[in-house]
């Protein structure tokens, strides 16, 4: 019973841990060259072939 404890919590902590790691990594991203996002992008797209 001690030992699924311990893999319960040992499965807990990296999961929190990898969550504040891509926290952290999606604020630090580098912006695009251009100045825009990948949804403008997208965007810009659609609404140049009029759908």
């Amino acid at each position: 019973m001690c030992g699924a404890i311990a893999a319960d919590v040992g499965v807990s902590l990296l999961v929190v841990a990898n969550a504040l790691r891509l926290l952290r990594a999606t604020s630090e991203a580098p912006t695009p060259k251009d100045g825009k996002r990948v949804g403008d992008r997208m965007a810009e797209g659609v609404l140049a072939h009029g759908h």
